[in-house]
């Protein structure tokens, strides 16, 4: 008879249904997500601003997972947070951060999972006419994706529309007072694009705690740091290149390198090509 793998509860906070992207790839680890959705996540900081996160994402995260333990009474947290603008680069297209924190309340340390790339849709414009405000719509993605209409502080602001009809309605009645910002809802129930690089990360925190320290059996044994070194093929001196990665444990310290290779090409070298 198959043995039947008993999942551990992990409980995640949230009020966006991030159950869905986190589910499967939690199952994969050994961990079932109890959802605790009882704590407005909101008050915790928002995309659109009406309450400024603290601290950084990772912080954020980590106090998600924290809370999520206390809250539920469970061993493990699971705690996420994201974050949108830019491109690295330019600036010019959109990009998505997103990270994921697994939690040990009894052990208290923490596993971490991160992605980064231009699947998102996030985007800002300022409209003046209606046909304009749907052209940006239907550049988003809506209804499938959610559309916020104007910002905190501002004479309309509204993040409800969930159709055409009450969006075009919202949108005349915005315009009354002017131009008005459209932006698109990174909120994970209204965002499946977002939901989408969420799983992405969940796929690499499963990865992560599947994989045990040697040294004290704790999950989330993995990579830390590359380390330079990989030697030139014409002069076989070190270079600065990659010669392996540090795989760490985030609960013991204890450490070992992962060879990735022994040589690289001289245009790599800085004494073969200075």
């Amino acid at each position: 008879m198959q043995d039947v793998l008993v999942l551990q509860p992990a409980a995640l906070l949230t009020c966006h249904q991030k159950e869905a992207a986190l589910a499967a790839p939690m199952a994969k680890a050994g961990y079932a997500v109890l959802t605790i959705d009882h704590f407005d996540t909101d008050s915790l900081g928002t995309f659109t601003g009406e309450i400024a996160r603290e601290g950084t994402m990772l912080d954020a995260a980590r106090a998600k997972a924290e809370l999520a333990c206390e809250l539920s009474g469970e061993r493990f947290g699971i705690g996420s947070e994201g974050s949108f603008g830019g491109d690295p680069w330019f600036g010019v297209t959109g990009w998505g951060r997103e990270v994921l924190v697994w939690y040990d309340a009894k052990e208290c340390f923490a596993v971490t999972a991160f992605v980064q790339g231009p699947e998102t849709n996030y985007l800002n414009q300022s409209v003046n006419t209606l046909q304009e405000a749907i052209e940006f719509a239907d550049k988003i993605g809506f209804p499938e994706h959610g559309v916020i209409i104007g910002e905190p502080g501002q004479p309309f602001y509204d993040k409800s529309c969930m159709d055409r009809p009450s969006f075009e309605h919202a949108v005349k009645k915005a315009l009354m007072s002017g131009d008005v910002s459209l932006s698109t809802d990174m909120r994970a129930h209204r965002n499946p694009t977002r939901m989408k690089m969420i799983a992405r990360c969940a796929e690499d925190l499963a990865q992560r705690l599947a994989s045990h320290c040697s040294a004290c059996h704790a999950p989330g044994f993995g990579a830390h740091a590359p380390v330079a070194g990989a030697l030139c093929m014409e002069c076989h001196r070190p270079t600065q290149q990659p010669r392996g990665v540090l795989l760490q444990c985030v609960r013991c310290g204890f450490s070992q390198e992962k060879p990735l290779r022994t040589e690289v090409p001289a245009s790599y070298c800085d004494y073969c090509n200075p």
